[in-house]
């Protein structure tokens, strides 16, 4: 039975209560196998089939890996330490079940019913939550003639990852998602109404349409973030970091950003950019003994155009840089990470040894840019990569740039123009290079391990 309420549940504010009767028992992976089998089977309308049940079953550290759990019965289920990586949970029902430490990279969880169950320390890397309902609910269970709270949390557990993660219209409420890694995740039309975000990572989050009255953001991290069209109504954004996130300032003036972090405009410099580069030129120079390095870390240069200068170790990180202007200059060092640079220009470019740890280049126009390995000579010479980890590359043009020895691990590269890349001994590691194109790219010795194609 399922019982909707608003009252508290020894403290806690629940939105939905369940029931089971008593009984509980354990399945190892030989009678799961059996019990999917069966499952298919019923999937296909086979004679024989059966959906798959398995409520309030110990089936702890169990590989459901690919397989299709589609509509299937996992109520209040022990499932911590199984693993799901690829499976189908489109529309199965995990209200209250454990699932702490649970290996989820790129299931399909569309529909599923989610509510109450505990996700500490899972990974939900590039899953797929669209219209998931993950709001707050309690599984209670007749034990002796009582109701008792069935599969409560720990806190001890660390937070959940869900990075590149598809929450398209999900409806998300309590802890659920508190201090969870959601960078480069997908949150468009997603319910937020009052959840606890505080202490997110939300770097590049695309936050289009949803609604998040109410919710707590406090602390959060949002370099990146796409907050324009969603609902920002009594949002606490106390301490939260907006650099290089983009957002109407109107839309902001439905919530308290006194303790925000901002993003600084160009008239916040203390003199014309031309200065400040011309006096990074005297630094780079006299080898730091004259001038002073380019700081412009948390400004907007939205629409700048530095096309050919000499900022080789200037400091943009979590700048704002849409449609800024890079064209033929020296980024050779240059700090660029958690930047947005939707649409910027840096053809021909020079960015050896750039860092675009996290940056958001989404069509950033990258022709023939030199982000080969840096050599560093010294008393040891060594060599200094190009990191373009952890960023969002969707829909960039990258023909013809050289990138050998770059890393991409975990970047998202959805559409992407390889055409003609050397990427050779670079890192693509976890990168998602869905509909990209590679044709004519040298790849050898690349690292491709959990590579998406």
């Amino acid at each position: 039975m399922r019982v909707t309420t608003t009252k508290n549940w020894k403290g806690s504010r629940i939105t939905a209560v369940d029931w089971l009767p008593e009984k509980s028992s354990r399945i190892d992976q030989q009678e799961l196998n059996r019990l999917l089998e069966l499952h298919r089977r019923f999937l296909n309308g086979q004679s024989g089939g059966r959906r798959l049940n398995i409520a309030l079953h110990e089936a702890q550290g169990l590989c459901f890996d690919g397989m299709d759990l589609s509509e299937a019965e996992l109520r209040g289920t022990r499932l911590s330490g199984s693993s799901f990586i690829g499976a189908n949970l489109t529309k199965a029902s995990l209200f209250g079940a454990d699932m702490r430490q649970c290996d989820m990279r790129r299931c399909d969880l569309t529909k599923a019913d989610m509510r109450g169950a505990i996700l500490r320390g899972s990974n939900l890397d590039l899953a797929t939550m669209r219209n998931t309902d993950a709001r707050e609910g309690t599984l209670l269970q007749r034990r002796g003639g009582d109701l008792v709270r069935v599969n409560v949390g720990d806190a001890t557990f660390p937070p959940v990852s869900a990075q590149g993660a598809d929450l398209t219209g999900a409806k998300i409420s309590g802890k659920t998602l508190q201090a969870t890694d959601l960078s480069n995740a997908i949150l468009r039309d997603s319910q937020l109404g009052g959840a606890d975000l505080s202490g997110c990572l939300l770097r590049g989050v695309q936050f289009d349409g949803a609604n998040l009255t109410g919710a707590n953001l406090s602390g959060a991290i949002l370099h990146g973030a796409m907050l324009r069209g969603a609902n920002l109504t009594d949002v606490n954004l106390d301490s939260a970091d907006l650099n290089a996130a983009i957002f109407d300032s109107a839309m902001l003036s439905a919530c308290d950003t006194t303790n925000a972090i901002l993003p600084r405009t160009v008239q916040d410099l203390d003199r014309p950019i031309r200065d400040i580069v011309r006096a990074h030129y005297d630094w780079i120079l006299s080898l730091g003994r004259a001038g002073a390095r380019a700081d412009f870390a948390g400004y907007d240069l939205s629409r700048e155009s530095l096309e050919k200068l000499e900022l080789s170790a200037g400091d943009f990180s979590r700048s704002l840089l849409i449609e800024t202007v890079f064209a033929k200059a020296n980024l050779s060092m240059a700090q660029l990470a958690s930047v947005n640079a939707m649409d910027a220009v840096f053809a021909g470019a020079r960015m050896q040894g750039a860092n675009f740890a996290h940056a958001v280049l989404v069509r950033a126009d990258l022709r023939k840019v030199n982000a080969s390995t840096m050599l560093i000579c010294g008393s040891r010479d060594y060599h200094w990569s190009s990191s373009f980890d952890a960023a969002v590359l969707d829909h960039a043009d990258l023909r013809g740039g050289d990138f050998r020895g770059a890393s991409f691990a975990g970047t998202s590269m959805r559409g992407t123009d390889l055409r003609g890349c050397d990427l050779r001994r670079a890192v693509l590691a976890r990168a998602d290079l869905t509909d990209a194109n590679i044709a004519g790219a040298s790849l050898d010795g690349t690292d491709t391990t959990g590579m998406v194609r």
